[in-house]
């Protein structure tokens, strides 16, 4: 009864706050939405960006035309043709473009030549050619790329490699029509095979997932909804520490004390309460990303197959939080020292939980760190739940670190509630 007689004051309490009213619901929902919008563009940084590059066409060839056709059938690649190379020069420094391909004057008939003289270089060396007399400078053709200063490094990367496998694939092209060249000449009755290089191997890309998920990836919306979920529930710190500290100066838990029988039931019923409160929070913050985010024009929540994974993490989130609030609730003797401790501590946490950014971007030491994170434990559940679509088995380390978590901080609260002389 004293249990129940708890949550029911518990409830009174928090429909008669509306400041902690909005900071438990309303908040955490505005703040999740902010963040997806925010962050959707360094998502889309990583997987479907269009990137505009100049290009500049100084060979007029089969060379340029083959970069050219390579790169139209990109889709992350727009190319904007220009002709002078110093109006694209002040394009890139000025900012404009990041990026312009520049394609020498002959390219094409210098890769001729080259591998025609490579050819035969190769037969002379078998004795089935004579060594060309006018030898070919065979330095390597100077096709530039020019990148704006500010260019992440991955576009850098990823376009530089681009352009390095068309001319190699380019090349070794050439020099098999070179070679079938020589061997057929002086005869009539040979016929060239036509061979595509791209058609003997092909690289496919797509995720370890089931047929129903395959292209679902961690995205704004799939990252920070949980993310921002769990800093909602950890926060229930607030009204929590915020009642019981208010309790404890105005005398009722004085009274609560003088009466006979355990103060555990006191303990359970407000922890019960603001457990059930932060499952109303993981409900609500899924409904948003699942309803409201598409509005928005972002990705929708994809939460898997696994639903029961998904209630035991987010039961598991929940103890953890709550169990952390009534900690702190009970440990501070004053709302100030409560609720500053308490808000550095969870903006820490989920700092280095993952929250903020994923843990894979931060630097080892902070990677290393996140593994004592609670939030990185229940982050790192949902990404196997609603992107591995992983099971019960997969998670359920790190459930119970979270139960463990959960109850180490209740047991801990109890004993320094019973230890307290309340004046």
């Amino acid at each position: 009864m004293k249990t129940l007689a708890t949550i029911y004051k518990e409830f009174l309490l928090l429909i008669r706050d509306p400041g902690g009213l909005a900071l438990i619901f309303i908040m955490p929902l505005a703040l999740v939405i902010v963040m997806a919008l925010v962050q959707d563009a360094p998502f889309r940084d990583y997987q479907e960006v269009k990137l505009d590059v100049l290009f500049v066409d100084q060979d007029a060839d089969s060379l340029s035309a083959k970069v050219k056709q390579a790169f139209d059938s990109s889709p992350n690649v727009n190319l904007v043709v220009k002709t002078d190379t110093a109006e694209v020069k002040k394009l890139i420094q000025a900012g404009a473009f990041k990026a312009a391909i520049v394609i020498p004057a002959n390219s094409s008939e210098t890769l001729r030549e080259k591998t025609k003289q490579l050819i035969i270089e190769v037969f002379s060396n078998f004795g089935l050619a004579e060594a060309s007399k006018d030898s070919v400078d065979m330095n390597a053709i100077g096709i530039k790329i020019l990148f704006d200063p500010a260019i992440k490094s991955n576009y850098k990367q990823t376009l530089t490699g681009g352009v390095q496998k068309i001319i190699a694939g380019i090349q070794a092209q050439w020099i098999l029509d070179e070679l079938q060249n020589q061997l057929s000449e002086g005869r009539a009755d040979v016929k060239k095979t036509k061979v595509s290089l791209t058609d003997i191997i092909q690289v496919k890309e797509q995720y370890a997932s089931e047929k129903k998920y395959q292209g679902l990836m961690l995205n704004s919306v799939q990252h920070n909804v949980p993310a921002w979920t769990m800093f909602a529930m950890f926060f229930i710190l607030y009204p929590l520490a915020g009642n019981f500290i208010k309790e404890r100066e105005e005398g009722s838990l004085l009274r609560l004390r003088l009466i006979s029988g355990s103060q555990f039931p006191v303990i359970s019923g407000k922890f019960a309460f603001y457990f059930m409160i932060c499952l109303l929070q993981f409900v609500l913050m899924i409904a948003v990303g699942i309803y409201i985010m598409p509005l928005l024009g972002l990705s929708k929540l994809v939460l898997g197959s696994n639903i029961a994974g998904i209630l035991l993490i987010a039961c598991s989130v929940a103890m953890a939080a709550t169990g952390y609030g009534v900690l702190i609730a009970v440990y501070f003797r004053t709302p100030q020292q409560a609720l500053s401790f308490g808000s550095v501590s969870v903006v820490i946490l989920s700092a280095i939980g993952g929250v903020w950014v994923p843990v894979y971007v931060m630097p080892e030491i902070l990677q290393t760190i996140s593994r004592f994170s609670p939030m990185s434990w229940g982050l790192e559940s949902f990404n196997d739940l609603f992107l591995r679509q992983a099971s019960i088995q997969t998670i359920l380390p790190n459930v119970l670190r979270l139960t463990g978590f959960s109850l180490v901080t209740l047991f801990i609260s109890v004993i320094i509630h019973k230890s307290r002389t309340i004046l």
